[in-house]
């Protein structure tokens, strides 16, 4: 993982700010289109959800109208997964999903790959990044290379929604200077066992001060402990 790469998100003032860097970012991995897209909790309609998208507004307009997040196959995925999924018109099986892709493909929406999220406080939502290119035309290997940074990257988003939703609190944490270098040694990239080489200790005492960030964070992975540690200015870039 290479903090660097996203260390300028930090530096975002706006929202329209962060929506551009964004849609670059998921243009430059070549997706056209993003919708992010997070609520409080599983139980909140969508319609209320924090949305950055650059779909089309006559799409929008049709998916609200029409309430296709009810039958929509990606939705649904992400309600009931953790892992992302690469998504067609395959994925559109009943009658009412293969007219609602229909409409989605007049507006470059052929396929795509999306992100659940699922936070650590209960928050539901996902990132979609899609394309007008056929998944047969996309090739394996980029969508292999693909998936670790723009999930990374979604976590980030995420985390940085956070400035500009109010239904999302933040929550800062104090680390105590030990568990300062652990998180700084995995943000550039080291695994537990290389932590451990680099301070001198067992990997079980690296793995405890994890799961005390962990815990101090409130959040389930060490990806998004790092992803909070930079926003509270505690890792050096």
């Amino acid at each position: 993982m290479h903090i660097n790469q996203f260390a300028g998100l930090f530096e975002l003032k706006s929202l329209d700010q962060l929506s551009v860097a964004v849609f670059r970012w998921a243009e430059s991995y070549g997706f056209e289109k993003c919708n992010f897209r997070v609520l409080p909790n599983k139980f909140s309609p969508m319609d209320k959800a924090f949305v950055l998208t650059n779909y089309d507004d006559r799409w929008c307009s049709i998916y609200n109208v029409y309430h296709y997040c009810d039958i929509d196959p990606i939705v649904q995925h992400c309600y009931s997964s953790h892992f992302p999924m690469l998504w067609d018109e395959s994925d559109y099986s009943t009658p009412s999903q293969e007219i609602m892709y229909k409409q989605g493909e007049r507006f470059g929406l052929n396929s795509g790959l999306v992100f659940p999220i699922h936070g650590a406080n209960g928050e539901f939502g996902m990132m979609n990044f899609a394309t007008n290119t056929p998944i047969s035309k996309i090739k394996k290997e980029h969508i292999s290379n693909s998936i670790p940074m723009l999930s990374l990257f979604k976590d980030y988003v995420f985390e940085l929604s956070k400035s500009f939703n109010n239904h999302l609190n933040y929550r800062s944490a104090h680390l105590t200077p030990r568990e300062k270098e652990v998180i700084n040694w995995c943000a550039a990239g080291k695994t537990s066992w290389e932590v451990s080489r680099i301070l001198s200790c067992s990997e079980s005492t690296i793995n405890f001060h994890l799961s005390n960030i962990r815990n101090k964070f409130n959040v389930g992975s060490t990806q998004l402990a790092v992803v909070k540690a930079m926003r509270c200015g505690l890792i050096s870039v």
